[in-house]
């Protein structure tokens, strides 16, 4: 039997919430096979998808991602499987490792070895999702914890992991479900999905049965000027993050990178966007016509890709037209 072909949908949940979960109601009923959810600060990824679970019927509900280190895994544990519940069986984990910014400086958390404290969220939330009980001591995390809830649902969450560079790209074969990737080039991705098979390989695992996701962001409008400023914009705050700045340099962005930082740091913050070049912006996600954005899939596809998400993006003051223009024109990709 063919498998079902997959096509995610980034999502959120915040103010205009009966629009916001009317959009989301038609995204399923015309073929989006799956709904993510980003945390970040704000709205809270487990509320939001609670919202989901009550207004749809067959899609799969994702965090896309939430960082580890801010919640413990039996709370995550706790959260995942009481929206598989409310969606019978439907919860995807998506889990992250962040940033040091958004842990330490945000969070007040810590940020040690984290490629180490994913594999030991992990195996926390298996045993809890398996057994309903852990018992676990390890470099980052300990967990002696039973769980106290009648769980009915056919299947337990399934753990995707976030991964951009090699270590974390690995564990997920290694470990997860599934892996989200972001902000790469249809170019890019065969290496990175061969980094998820050696790690798969390497745990006696088959490398097909791990969905290889990633978001794809696009604006399917006429303003594409605007919406390419706008994706500067959003690039260049990435310029501060070390794990994203090694990938980008993978994609011979390192230059402007660079250029941002110099800028931000003489307080020139508005110079320091356009520092990141209209041909780098078009490289990582598509702006304009409705085809432009189907063939980009497409590739994606054709380059390993099993679980395309389309993540609509554009100014703010149009997102109410260019989403589900977006959305619309990408469902079946």
């Amino acid at each position: 039997m063919a498998q079902e072909k997959k096509l995610g949908l980034q999502t959120s949940i915040g103010s205009g919430l009966d629009a916001r979960l009317a959009l989301i109601r038609e995204a399923e009923e015309i073929g989006y096979t799956s709904l993510w959810i980003a945390e970040v600060a704000g709205p809270d990824a487990f509320v939001s998808l609670t919202a989901l679970a009550l207004n749809t019927k067959k899609a799969e509900l994702a965090t896309g991602v939430i960082p580890i280190q801010i919640r413990t895994p039996g709370a995550m544990a706790m959260g995942f499987l009481t929206i598989n519940e409310l969606s019978g069986g439907r919860a995807i984990a998506g889990l992250g490792v962040s940033s040091p910014v958004i842990v330490e400086r945000w969070h007040g958390a810590s940020y040690r070895k984290p490629v180490t404290a994913m594999r030991e969220c992990v195996t926390i939330m298996r045993q809890l999702f398996s057994e309903g009980r852990s018992k676990f001591e390890g470099e980052v995390y300990k967990s002696d914890f039973r769980l106290g809830m009648r769980i009915t649902a056919p299947r337990p969450p399934k753990i995707y992991l976030a991964g951009l560079n090699a270590p974390m790209l690995r564990l997920a074969g290694e470990i997860a479900d599934g892996v989200l990737m972001n902000y790469s080039p249809p170019e890019a991705i065969a290496p990175m999905v061969q980094h998820i098979h050696e790690g798969a390989q390497a745990a006696g695992r088959e490398p097909s049965a791990i969905d290889v996701g990633i978001y794809i962001r696009m604006c399917i409008t006429d303003d594409e000027d605007k919406a390419v400023d706008s994706f500067r914009r959003e690039l260049a705050g990435y310029a501060f993050v070390d794990s994203y700045n090694k990938m980008f340099a993978r994609y011979g962005l390192a230059a402007e990178f660079d250029e941002v930082r110099r800028l931000w740091k003489e307080g020139k913050r508005d110079e320091a966007a356009k520092a990141i070049s209209e041909a780098s912006c078009r490289k990582i996600a598509v702006f304009g016509k409705r085809e432009a954005g189907r063939d980009f899939v497409a590739k994606f596809r054709a380059a390993g890709v099993t679980h395309p998400v389309v993540f609509p993006i554009g100014p703010a003051a149009t997102s109410a037209r260019d989403y589900p223009n977006t959305m619309r024109a990408l469902a079946g990709a």
